[in-house]
């Protein structure tokens, strides 16, 4: 701690608050000019295409960057309070952080603070953490259903009435109950829990099996309401509580895809809800699930209050991500907070925008339960062919149909359609709508056309044209396309209703 001796604690903490402050005050502005910026009707022309294409492009990045700088620094400054504190003796204060999950030595609901970790942004879910209070009979009842449900297989009668059991009964626990359970189990109860979870369990005479939605509402129970020790435990014990997060990369990239056969996981930096979540978060990465992406934009554009509503932090390394299941009930999906790095440590899946890094845990929980996937997705040049691959793979979620991922963001009621008029429609009641193109590029297809690729609709313009947004990002060219062009042009649509 040489490099902090003798320093004044108070002026380290106010240096601390300041640059945490100038951080938020920064990202606030540049919120407001990404949305102002983003207004086609605001400003027209050349030179506003131009200006919006290096906003969206490339200023906005270099100011996220400072932005971040700001944030680290403040952090940094507010830490080395604490630990000159702790080495002058002071006690008391030493180590204080906010109980709102802010930098330390800001204090709670301070608005900074909140602003950069996303804290009132997210729709919490258990905000009463209860009491570990649990009766010794209560946690043994407990750790029984644990043991059934970690049972495995039984042929005729199979195990996952107990899996649903235990899920039912974690369901009607406080977190404080839910973490008291798992510190008494064994790192190998847990294991085999985790196994027995994972078996396709109905038995004989049921053959569907234990379906990925029923597994991830039991997991979802431990990860969103376990402390931030017991998360990392699980997570080391359960191996399905990670999906695989290898790449084949998204075919439709003018260079071709980037697969990545790589496994590598990075904690981001960014809040996972930001103030205003929006389509200019809207950034796919590296994989190649432009439908997906494309899905998020829709809904999110549609209602903006959509990315809020169902992505949340839980604060303890988690974060739940509302979708539907078959049968069309909306059900919460937990994975840690981690997530996938591309061989340089850089978030490898969609990217961050001011309105948060939510796009990317839609991804990853979908990578979780999706069982759309078949083995006519394109692969590069010498590539093996593709193969269908099981919930718990993101490259399961890459280069799929359009109302098959739609659906689990926007429940059952989505249709595909070539009719022109349908979609038109649809764009302008604000439905949210998604545009796939064809195989092949036309001669005569509009600036920021890719074939074999998917874009949202964002409404419809002053000519009676829809808006598409294509999800690599707001500073790809938007095209305004009309009925004619969407019939000769593209392949089809996905509505929801």
């Amino acid at each position: 701690m040489a490099g902090i001796y003798g320093a004044d604690v108070a002026q380290l903490r106010a240096l601390g608050k300041a640059l945490t402050a100038s951080s938020a005050r920064l990202m606030s502005t540049a919120t407001a000019l990404s949305r102002n910026v983003g207004e086609p009707g605001t400003w027209k022309g050349a030179d506003a295409e131009g200006f919006r294409n290096d906003w969206n492009g490339t200023h906005s990045l270099l100011l996220g960057r400072v932005i971040e700088a700001l944030a680290d620094a403040g952090k940094a400054a507010a830490r080395h309070a604490d630990e000159q504190e702790r080495a002058s003796g002071a006690g008391g204060a030493a180590g204080r952080t906010s109980s709102a999950g802010g930098p330390p030595g800001t204090a709670a609901g301070d608005a900074t603070s909140d602003y950069l970790t996303g804290g009132e942004h997210s729709v919490v879910r258990h905000p009463d953490r209860g009491e570990a209070n649990l009766s010794a009979p209560e946690l043994d009842r407990l750790r029984g259903l644990v043991r059934d449900a970690a049972s495995g297989d039984n042929f005729f009668v199979g195990n996952d009435s107990d899996v649903n059991k235990l899920r039912d009964a974690l369901t009607g626990l406080k977190p404080a109950q839910l973490n008291q359970l798992l510190e008494s189990l064994t790192d190998d109860e847990l294991r085999s829990l985790g196994s027995g979870a994972a078996a396709d369990g109905k038995g004989l005479f049921n053959w569907e099996g234990t379906t990925p939605f029923e597994r991830q509402q039991l997991l979802d129970q431990f990860l969103s309401k376990a402390s931030a020790e017991q998360v990392g435990r699980l997570k080391d014990l359960i191996p399905w509580a990670q999906p695989d997060g290898q790449a084949m990369g998204d075919a439709a990239r003018p260079d071709g895809p980037e697969a990545s056969s790589t496994d590598r996981w990075m904690e981001p930096k960014w809040p996972v809800i930001g103030q205003r979540p929006g389509t200019g978060d809207i950034r796919q990465g590296q994989y190649g699930d432009c439908v997906v992406l494309a899905a998020a934009g829709a809904m999110v554009n549609a209602d903006p209050g959509w990315a809020r509503e169902h992505v949340t932090d839980n604060g303890n390394g988690t974060v739940s991500v509302l979708l539907f299941d078959k049968n069309g009930e909306e059900q919460w999906v937990t994975v840690t907070s981690d997530l996938p790095a591309n061989s340089n440590g850089a978030q490898m899946g969609a990217k961050a925008g001011f309105g948060g890094n939510w796009p990317a845990y839609v991804e990853k929980a979908l990578a979780q339960v999706y069982t759309e996937d078949d083995r006519n997705d394109g692969t590069a040049e010498g590539a093996p062919p593709d193969q269908a691959y099981p919930p718990g793979n993101y490259r399961a979620i890459e280069g799929n149909w359009g109302p098959d991922a739609f659906q689990y963001l926007a429940g059952p009621d989505v249709e595909r359609t070539d009719d022109a008029g349908k979609l038109w429609e649809a764009a302008r009641r604000g439905r949210p709508a998604l545009v796939t193109t064809l195989g092949e590029t036309p001669e005569e297809a509009p600036n920021g056309y890719h074939a074999g690729h998917a874009y949202f609709v964002t409404g419809v313009d002053e000519r009676g044209n829809i808006v598409l947004q294509n999800p690599w990002g707001p500073s790809e060219p938007r095209m305004q396309i009309s009925q004619d062009e969407f019939s000769r042009l593209f392949s089809d649509a996905t509505v929801a209703g």
